[in-house]
């Protein structure tokens, strides 16, 4: 009996031996386990932040190739009970070209007089950037309308003293010229619409301030690249460049990108000869299918079909059907006036700014 009692205290015992070896092994192994996944979830951790700056890293990167602008005055002035046109913005990535599609927020209630933001937002790869406009409302009994007609202004080529061309003209205005006409402008608080309000002006659904005018410089040539965009930033105006497609427009549109300067069609192949009335452009002996598809893939090259002129200052029945059928905001003859309300959208004039005149002139033609 006693020899029975001490084999199973024996047994007991290694019983509780052997439970005590599990008992340790479990918790190494639980500790082991736990040390692993710890390593595991930090190296996990290490991973997701690097690629979390890697991904910021090439946002920051992607976002340093777009410039973006709003179309017209930074701040849109409206008339109280008048409607609110949204003229939009732009986006350019100096890699790919225009950015075709953006975002907008805000709201403006224009029966209420009161300042509005509306913000924009452009995104071109994993970059992305924006740019706020700022709507005034205000008071209908306090809003001066303009009465007289709105200037375009056509101007053409910017030179230097250190860069003169060989056939100088009245196309040509120099540097400082364009300047004291910008710092006139900009001291006398004029306003720079957008042609969708323009077009709007034109078909009688909006007022626009009595100082208004809108500033176009076609062709896209080199002197006004180089000299007049940074005229336009020292002041902070708006302006147009009516440039060709097929001259390289992409390029052009790329390499010179501005916060101040919108990219608008003087035709995709059409500023050349080829036609026989008027300057003899090459639009006069055009089908009208021929015209509407140049004016397309001007469209798609600025990513925007708000206003075109017409290579020499050409017009034809069928170039002014493609207009509508593009559904274009706005088109320009060279013909010499003002915009005025009632006017046909399909042949708008401009004011042909000759670089040999004086300041003086040019004052007298806003």
């Amino acid at each position: 009996m006693r020899l029975n009692e001490a084999n199973e205290s024996l047994s007991m015992n290694r019983r509780s031996t052997l439970l005590k070896k599990v008992w340790i092994i479990s918790v190494i192994a639980v500790l082991i386990i736990s040390s692993l996944s710890a390593c595991a979830a930090k190296k996990s951790e290490d991973k997701t932040a690097a690629e979390k700056e890697d991904i910021s890293r090439e946002a920051e990167e992607d976002a340093a190739h777009i410039t973006v602008g709003v179309k017209g005055s930074e701040i849109t002035i409206v008339k109280e009970g008048e409607p609110y046109i949204e003229s939009g913005a732009y986006g350019i990535d100096d890699r790919t070209g225009a950015i075709k599609t953006y975002e907008t927020s805000g709201k403006v209630n224009s029966q209420k007089p009161g300042e509005y933001t509306v913000e924009y937002k452009f995104k071109s790869g994993k970059g992305e950037k924006s740019i706020k406009r700022t709507v005034k409302v205000v008071k209908a009994n306090e809003y001066k309308a303009n009465t007289g007609g709105i200037p375009v202004l056509m101007y053409h080529f910017v030179y230097t003293d250190n860069d003169v061309p060989a056939n100088l003209n009245s196309n040509y205005i120099k540097d400082t010229d364009l300047d004291a006409h910008l710092n006139y402008l900009k001291s006398e608080d004029y306003y720079f619409p957008s042609y969708k309000e323009l077009r709007a002006y034109v078909d009688g659904k909006i007022s626009l301030p009595e100082k208004s005018v809108i500033l176009s410089f076609d062709d896209g040539q080199a002197g006004f690249l180089a000299y007049g965009i940074p005229l336009l930033e020292k002041h902070k105006i708006p302006a147009t460049s009516f440039f060709i497609g097929v001259r390289d427009g992409e390029g052009v549109m790329r390499s010179n990108a501005s916060r101040y300067l919108s990219y608008q069609s003087h035709s995709y192949d059409m500023h050349r000869a080829g036609g026989n009335i008027g300057h003899g452009g090459r639009i006069s002996a055009m089908q009208m299918t021929e015209i509407r598809d140049d004016l397309k893939a001007a469209a798609d090259l600025v990513a925007n079909n708000e206003a075109f002129a017409y290579p020499f200052g050409d017009v034809t029945d069928d170039a002014r059907e493609a207009v509508r059928q593009c559904e274009i905001d706005c088109a320009f003859t060279t013909e010499y006036g003002k915009v005025h309300p009632g006017m046909d959208f399909t042949i708008l004039p401009r004011i042909r700014v000759q670089g040999t005149n004086s300041l003086e002139a040019f004052i007298g033609s806003l």
